[in-house]
């Protein structure tokens, strides 16, 4: 079952309409029907890409960089004036059994098109929720390259991972046991297919992510390449089952998501293109991205990897290569 917004509070939906009426002479948008249910809040591409994680605060505010680096890019006449759409929209989780929120970027041209379109799965940090990624200023960044042509129009889906680190969390005390990662690709990755007009096969569907988000799209990558073709990792974590987590099970239970270990014990990643990068002054997971190179590259494995860019584990470090991310994904991702 889909609500019309996470935002239940009548003070929140009073700022969100007052947001709206704002932003509404650069930016309207409206919802966007979908199959069988009423669709989520719309929220126009520009201004609430960066304002829509203040409007939920059940949360702390996610940090802000202080300026989001935007290409200047000549739209195509094409996309010039056709409109794109970010909804809010929440969904109800076989797996998980709880109804959880999802936001979803369509391209300019959407409403207007019988298109299929290719789709990028973006994960948040552990500390983020679904909003994280637009907080940051990808949408924004996605509509301006797709309206100048450095990309290819594409879906791009934010779920909520709920403080998860999205994979199927141990069935031992102290841990809540649910099957987070096939949450990922089978309730949220078929939820988007039964919904949106996507190309439903792994050669167009990427799937990245950062810090505990980034291992995990590693996870996902190596362990269902059926589903995801493209993973890209931005300053991963490399967390394990040393204790600390009781989701992570011993040892034994964690190999068959470990990235290391699947990457030393199966030939999945064959099947996929990767992208790893972490920031040059990066002390939280550095060195553990760079021993995760160094096995790349003795074991053979095709892979783009960057670590000369400055920066620390933080949002301004992400938001500062939203763009070369994008062109990556872009480039990798087959359209129709």
């Amino acid at each position: 079952m889909i609500t019309r917004s996470v935002i239940s509070s009548a003070a929140r939906n009073l700022a969100r309409m007052i947001l709206l009426a704002l932003v509404s002479a650069s930016c309207t948008a409206k919802p966007l029907p979908l199959t069988g249910a009423s669709s989520g809040a719309p929220l126009p591409v520009d201004a609430p890409c960066d304002a829509v994680a203040e409007l939920a605060p059940e949360r702390p505010t996610i940090p802000r960089p202080d300026t989001i680096p935007i290409p200047t890019i000549t739209p195509q006449p094409i996309y010039a004036d056709a409109r794109s759409d970010l909804i809010d929209a929440t969904f109800h989780s076989p797996l998980i059994d709880k109804s959880l929120p999802i936001l979803i970027y369509l391209p300019p041209g959407y409403s207007d098109s019988t298109r299929r379109y290719p789709v990028l799965y973006m994960l948040s940090g552990y500390a983020g929720d679904y909003r994280e990624w637009a907080t940051y200023g990808l949408c924004r960044v996605l509509d301006t390259l797709i309206r100048g042509g450095a990309v290819q129009p594409m879906i791009l889906v934010m779920p909520e991972g709920d403080r998860s680190w999205w994979f199927n969390h141990a069935p031992i005390p102290g841990s809540d046991g649910k099957p987070w990662g096939d949450y990922v690709w089978r309730d949220v990755v078929g939820y988007v297919d039964a919904n949106y007009r996507t190309l439903p096969h792994r050669a167009s569907r990427a799937i990245g992510g950062l810090s505990s988000g980034g291992q995990s799209a590693l996870m996902l990558g190596l362990t269902r390449p059926e589903v995801f073709g493209i993973v890209g990792a931005h300053s991963p974590s490399f967390r394990g089952a040393d204790g600390s987590l009781a989701i992570f099970g011993d040892r034994e239970y964690f190999k068959q998501y470990d990235p290391v270990w699947l990457l030393q014990n199966r030939t999945t990643w064959r099947q996929l293109a990767l992208w790893v990068d972490v920031g040059a002054d990066d002390n939280q997971w550095g060195n553990a991205v760079n021993d995760f190179r160094a096995l790349l590259v003795r074991l053979g494995v095709p892979h783009e990897f960057q670590n000369s860019w400055r920066g620390v584990h933080d949002s301004n470090y992400w938001s500062e290569h939203l763009s070369d991310y994008l062109m990556w994904y872009s480039s990798k991702l087959a359209g129709e």
